[in-house]
C-alpha cells in the first residue's frame, strides 16, 4: 500500500500557511512557530516524520499528515534515531523532534 500524493492546489495551500506561519513566528519571536511553519511550507514536497512524548511515558515516532504512530520506544534517543533512519530511507524527508512540554526541539531536513 502506497502513500497518497497530495494534490498541487493542497501543495499550494500548505507551501502559503507555512509562509505566513513562519513569518509570524519570526516577527512575534515565536521559534516553535517559526519553525512549524518552515516545516508546514515543506510538507508538499517532504514526508514529515515527527518525535512525540508520550502522557504515559516513552516516545513515539509519527508519520505523514495522519499521524500515525510508526514506532514506539523507550527512550526519546531511540525514537530520534529511528525516525532519521526513515527520513534518510524516505527522501526528500524531514524529522521534527518534539520536546515534552509540545515545543519543537529539533527539525532534520533530509534531500
Amino acid at each position: 500500500m502506497g502513500r497518497k500524493k497530495e494534490s498541487k492546489p493542497d501543495a499550494a495551500v500548505d507551501k502559503a500557511v507555512g509562509r505566513v506561519a513562519e513569518t509570524a513566528g519570526s516577527v512575534t519571536g515565536d521559534e516553535t512557530l517559526e519553525s512549524e511553519g518552515r516545516a508546514l511550507g515543506r510538507t508538499a514536497d517532504r514526508e514529515t516524520y515527527r518525535v512525540v512524548a508520550q502522557p504515559d511515558g516513552g516516545w513515539v515516532v509519527e508519520e505523514g499528515k495522519s499521524g500515525q504512530i510508526s514506532s514506539v520506544h523507550r527512550t526519546k534517543e531511540e525514537a530520534v534515531e529511528d525516525a532519521r533512519g526513515r527520513a534518510r530511507a524516505h527522501e526528500p524527508s524531514q524529522v521534527l523532534v518534539y520536546k515534552k512540554d509540545g515545543n519543537v526541539q529539533a527539525e532534520h531536513t533530509y534531500g
